[in-house]
């Protein structure tokens, strides 16, 4: 269930608005892999008339169950922080990009903004391209397959020792003794 906001309406007498308010995890349409042990995604939103469009501060307090790409075992990451987003009633020009444009995003319809969209862009843009458990992960061992988090081993070592061109001169010194 979308959240929606008529900015046009709720600022029409003010220069800002706030609200805080909570939005169901599982309705902000996000990939499968995706979950929350919160259920829930609290929101906390300042939203600033200017003169070219609005200024959105945006705080999200959640998290988000993933799985570590090292290890792969699941993991709960905390979701909080805040962002700055314009949201521009003009459609951006072609041409050089400036530091404002970055943060800047053109807005369809200020009767009918969705906050949900929002939402989901902002927890999507969080989330790291590669999630660590942690920024030791050991990962999983090429050799025996076991997590090296839990049960350190030293299988690679001993495959490169096998397999080095020098592995033929401890067979000698072996014979030699």
């Amino acid at each position: 269930m979308p959240v929606f906001i008529n900015l046009k309406n709720e600022l029409k007498n003010e220069d800002f608005i706030e609200r805080d308010f909570s939005v169901p995890f599982d309705s902000l349409d996000l990939p499968e892999e995706y979950s929350s042990k919160n259920r829930d995604v609290d929101v906390h939103m300042y939203i600033f008339k200017e003169k070219d469009g609005y200024l959105i501060s945006l705080s999200i307090k959640s998290d988000v169950q993933l799985e570590c790409d090292r290890c792969l075992e699941p993991f709960n990451m905390d979701l909080s922080g805040t962002s700055n987003i314009f949201l521009s009633k003009k459609k951006l020009s072609g041409g050089e990009l400036h530091e404002d444009d970055l943060i800047a995003r053109y807005l369809e319809d200020e009767e009918h903004f969705n906050v949900s969209e929002l939402l989901r862009e902002e927890i999507l843009i969080q989330t790291p391209m590669k999630a660590l458990c942690s920024d030791n992960c050991q990962g999983i061992c090429p050799v025996c397959g076991n997590n090296r988090n839990e049960n350190p081993c030293d299988c690679e070592k001993k495959q490169k020792r096998e397999e080095s061109p020098f592995a033929k001169l401890q067979v000698l010194l072996e014979k030699k003794k």
